[in-house]
């Protein structure tokens, strides 16, 4: 099917355009993501021109693969900021693994953290920001360098956590330029218009709004409802042939189970044996 790209470029958030982004922004300034950023410092400014690439990935872990990809074909690394309250869920295998595929492009990953939901549970947001940090370092065996409030805004409240950057602390919101897609609203224009503006930029995009057909936001989150709903689709109906084929060998299956965990140890069998 033919794509039809709307003309102006700030209305255009199909994924090829995406891709002309990443490539006017290699051109005129060196890409950076959060974890260079933690090891620089300050020192980053030193860097006559750069755009710090930040994803907050809010719906779809496929779209943000699907951007990772079109980066790395470019050498460009950026940062994933993953909610683990989100609907898309970090540690089911399928999406698990489309992020382990993000880290092995040469990505990073940051913690994307609600702090109205923590406020809403009693939750304490550091303790609670810590654990999930803990969690994703764990289970996907790297490093979180940054963590960044989901809709600020609503909360009103971001935090940070000692030796983790904090993306709303102001180094990163005034003394860089900070430009930002969300709800495909770029406030001052697209952002390749801005490159000739600013040395030092950073770039906020959302990875559910970029499509291959340039669609409206708000049919991407239709869209993103059926892929799951899809998705679940297939995993019941793997778990039901799976479960099927057990009853089928339900006998078989009980008697490896009975000699797995039901049979006495031979030797504490022995030994009581032996004090009768």
């Amino acid at each position: 099917m033919k794509v039809t790209r709307p003309p102006e470029p700030a209305k255009d958030f199909s994924t090829q355009h995406y891709r002309e982004i990443v490539a006017a922004i290699r051109q005129s300034h060196q890409t950076l993501c959060f974890r260079d950023i933690h090891r620089l410092g300050r020192e980053v400014f030193s860097i006559p021109k750069f755009v710090v690439m930040r994803h907050d990935v809010e719906f779809s872990i496929p779209a943000a693969l699907r951007m990772a990809e079109i980066e790395a074909e470019q050498g460009v690394q950026a940062t994933y900021f993953l909610l683990q309250t989100s609907d898309y869920n970090p540690f089911e295998e399928e999406e698990a693994l489309q992020i382990r595929r993000i880290l092995d492009l040469g990505h990073d990953i940051g913690l994307h953290y609600d702090a109205a939901l923590f406020e809403r549970l009693g939750l304490d947001p550091l303790a609670t920001a810590k654990a999930q940090i803990d969690l994703f370092e764990t289970f996907f065996r790297t490093k979180i360098h940054a963590m960044s409030s989901h809709m600020p805004m609503r909360s009103g409240k971001t935090f940070s956590i000692p030796g983790v950057i904090d993306t709303y602390d102001p180094m990163y919101l005034t003394e860089m330029k900070y430009i930002s897609d969300s709800t495909q609203a770029w406030r001052e224009g697209v952002v390749t218009e801005n490159l000739s503006k600013y040395n030092h930029i950073h770039l906020l995009t959302h990875e559910y709004i970029w499509h291959p057909g340039s669609w409206d936001w708000s049919a991407l989150l239709f869209v993103e409802v059926q892929d799951k709903f899809q998705r679940g689709w297939k995993r019941a109906e793997n778990f039901i042939n799976m479960y099927r084929e057990g009853l089928r060998m339900r006998a078989e299956k009980d008697r490896q189970f009975r000699e797995r965990y039901m049979v006495a140890d031979p030797e504490s069998a022995g030994s009581k044996g032996s004090d009768s």
